[in-house]
């Protein structure tokens, strides 16, 4: 039983995590690519590999912006590894999966925009409350919060209900 317990919450944060990637990703190509044109695809994803492999990464082509993409995908497995981690303390402050969830993409917007990026690129994270500020934050509320949460709460809620139930 154990085993079965590790192994689905090793698919339920895989499930989450890579269900907030996508979306995250996707997402942020619809809004800077498509809706905004700021940026690119793939400057995006560049954007992102360069964080781990330097600005050089920015001029590397597709390689280093599939090198974006992975690393893009191993930071929301992440962020669902930690809110499952957490869930159980997180689950009593915030008892409603939505507000949890978008709570907890605050929460990451935060680490991401205040200590990952200023980390990763050398410069101090200077606030400035411009329609980017909105979309980043609406972007990873909506596409890695709220789906982490749900997704998180709904798969651990199936299994507590089947092991008490002795389906499991």
């Amino acid at each position: 039983m154990l085993q079965t317990m590790k192994s689905y919450s090793i698919q339920t944060i895989l499930y989450a995590g890579l269900a907030a990637a996508i979306l995250d990703i996707t997402g942020a190509v619809i809004v800077y690519v498509e809706m905004l044109r700021v940026t690119t695809t793939q400057k995006i994803l560049q954007s992102i590999a360069a964080a781990a492999l330097g600005q050089p990464a920015r001029e590397g082509g597709w390689a280093t912006a599939l090198t974006g993409l992975a690393l893009h995908s191993f930071i929301a497995l992440c962020f669902a590894a930690f809110y499952f981690i957490i869930r159980s303390y997180w689950k009593k402050t915030f008892p409603n999966k939505w507000i949890a969830g978008v709570l907890y993409g605050c929460v990451v917007w935060c680490i991401m925009n205040m200590v990952v990026v200023p980390l990763t690129t050398g410069q101090p994270y200077q606030f400035k409350l411009n329609p980017f500020f909105f979309y980043s934050i609406g972007l990873i509320i909506f596409m890695v919060g709220i789906p982490i949460s749900l997704i998180i709460e709904k798969r651990m809620k199936r299994k507590e209900r089947d092991t008490s139930s002795g389906l499991s």
